[in-house]
């Protein structure tokens, strides 16, 4: 390795300097080579009579300083060693890296540069670098980064997690998006790539299985900088989740059972039905023999200690046992079967005597294009508009408050069957702020409190006894407002709470289209299928054959440009479902 010098005025910096982002501490290095030289040679290489250092941008930047400030003259020999062109990258990766920290953009930049033009691949790079092939992998992964991005992380305008959340799309144009709207703030950066992505340690996905998944044509962005990944195709989980549960409904009423329900979630009040416990019968005499070999065998093996032989017995012991128990035909004459998606994907049923508690709590709402979850929302707002009408109107207060009173105390009804819920109970609606966007709803609770908060508490009665008539009356309206409830909760049925409900939003006067129109959070909500179906039944079926082959957001802002003005969603114009009428001919109507 020759080192030879050349004059300062015959150096230029290298195109092929993998260290792009200002270096700092450059006062400190010209303070340093005017005190005591240039301890460490430049590397270069020749081009155009020039010598290009690709090796040792910040001795150069440090004697530029001292050249500006006439410290040196241009003719200043600078000690360097020059090298081929093709060695460029590799050295002057292996030089920053041996040194200084470089910034994270140049590092990818420059292992980009040896794939791409060096030819390495990432175990290549990984075993030149001492790095994992893993580590390597990543930081060409950031590579692919739109150059836009590279160049804000370069300027530390975004930070490492937020460029790792990017990665997460391989269009440029969204990355770029994605980072213009969610800035440096990478869980809003994965929430806005992955929108239309289901991730696959969801319970839906691991429930239909990512075999099937893919079998059925579906494909997974794998998230490199995390455990999780996403499911590209929703439309695609959505079909095959349906029929896994259509094909178990089917089962389970094929075996005999009274009621029959079958989610996607556990229903609301699942754990509110009681149990149905199976039947243990006598094993037969082969089946009690069996038994006795296998415990023969388990306290034989017990003494070696636990193995997979052990472990296989047991499993075998159990399902001996299970056979052993099993449901009578009265009891599924009579009996009920929720069979749902448990939170980790396994599929969970539970049983219970259905026949007076189908009764009592009426039939399951049909959903149409609406998931139990959006229905429940939707119930909600009408819920919450209700409310609201409620409380401007004293009188009516009185009337539902002398209802639900005279329901309870003298029909002996339970005031979760009322409209009104008065025990008294707080009514908690939960629907999101997004949904009532640009709606004139607002809710009741707040308002009251800031009325009526100076009430105290110590002598609260004396100072509602010397109120005026009038501020008594609104206080009254406002307590009996907030206890009004009509949702329609998740995977839960319509009832007489409904019915009453809708009978208080007629005396009210209630137009929910007046105070509330859905905005495009809404739509958003909705799933590919049940957004086709509104502007099929809106539009027409040429409508939404047009928008079959468009991603799911795009169909979600159409629906919302094109539905009519006023349009509501079906579970948003009653809590109830009308029932239905005879027609003319003797046959059932369809449900308005």
């Amino acid at each position: 390795m020759t080192v030879t010098t050349v004059k300062f005025s015959q150096l230029r910096l290298s195109p092929l300097n993998v260290r792009k982002v200002e270096p700092k501490g450059i006062e400190q290095m010209a303070t340093s080579i005017l005190a005591h030289g240039i301890a460490q040679s430049l590397a270069v290489y020749e081009e155009g009579g020039k010598y290009m250092v690709f090796a040792g941008g910040r001795r150069l930047r440090g004697l530029d300083l001292l050249r500006k400030r006439k410290a040196i003259p241009a003719t200043f020999p600078v000690p360097v060693i020059i090298k081929d062109k093709a060695e460029a990258v590799e050295l002057s990766l292996i030089e920053n890296e041996q040194r200084e920290n470089m910034h994270p953009a140049d590092a990818v930049r420059a292992y980009v540069a040896l794939r791409d033009e060096g030819g390495m691949s990432a175990e290549d790079i990984a075993a030149r670098f001492g790095h994992s092939t893993g580590h390597v992998a990543k930081l060409l992964r950031l590579g692919s980064l739109a150059p836009a991005i590279l160049d804000a992380f370069a300027a530390d305008q975004i930070g490492m997690d937020a460029a790792k959340a990017l990665t997460i799309s391989d269009d440029h144009t969204a990355q770029i998006e994605a980072m213009e709207r969610c800035g440096n703030n990478a869980n809003a950066i994965r929430r806005a790539l992955t929108a239309e992505k289901i991730e696959t340690t969801s319970s839906a996905f691991v429930f239909v299985g990512e075999e099937a998944y893919q079998a059925a044509g579906g494909t997974i962005t794998r998230n490199l900088f995390g455990d999780q990944g996403f499911a590209d195709c929703p439309d695609i989980l959505d079909e095959l989740l349906c029929a896994k549960l259509d094909a178990i409904k089917a089962e389970l009423k094929a075996e005999g059972w009274h009621v029959v329900e079958v989610c996607e979630e556990a229903p609301h009040d699942i754990y509110n039905r009681g149990y149905l416990h199976p039947v243990t019968r006598e094993p037969t005499e082969a089946e009690a023999e069996a038994m006795a070999v296998l415990d023969a065998k388990i306290e034989e093996m017990e003494q070696e200690g636990d193995s997979e032989e052990l472990a296989d017995l047991f499993d075998q012991r159990e399902t001996l046992d299970a056979a052993l128990t099993s449901y009578t035909d009265e009891q599924k004459a009579t009996g009920g079967v929720c069979a749902y998606v448990g939170y980790r994907g396994e599929l969970q049923t539970r049983h219970w005597r259905a026949v007076v508690e189908q009764e009592a709590e009426g039939e399951p709402t049909e959903s149409g294009p609406y998931a139990a979850s959006m229905i429940e929302r939707l119930t909600g707002i009408r819920t919450l508009a209700l409310q609201q009408a409620v409380a401007a109107q004293p009188d009516l207060a009185l009337d539902i408050l002398l209802d639900s009173l005279t329901a309870q105390f003298i029909h002996g009804q339970y005031s979760y069957t009322i409209g009104a819920d008065i025990k008294p109970t707080r009514a908690v609606i939960n629907v999101e702020d997004e949904l009532l966007s640009g709606s004139s709803i607002e809710r009741v609770e707040p308002q009251l409190v800031e009325r009526f908060g100076d009430i105290p508490a110590e002598a609260r009665f004396a100072t509602i006894r010397a109120m005026e008539q009038a501020d008594k009356m609104q206080l009254l309206a406002g307590l009996v407002a907030i206890t009004l409830n009509g949702t329609v909760f998740n995977n839960g049925g319509t009832g007489s709470r409904q019915q009453s409900a809708d009978e208080y939003a007629e005396a009210a006067g209630l137009d929910l289209g007046a105070v509330w129109t859905p905005s495009q959070p809404f739509f958003d909500r909705l799933k590919k299928s049940a957004l086709l179906t509104i502007l099929a039944d809106e539009c027409g079926e040429e409508a939404a054959s047009n928008c079959t082959k468009k991603k799911k957001g795009e169909i979600a802002v159409t629906v919302n440009e094109r539905l009519p003005a006023g349009w509501l969603p079906e579970p948003a114009r009653r809590f109830a479902p009308v029932a239905e009428q005879p027609t003319d001919e003797g046959e059932m109507s369809e449900v308005a």
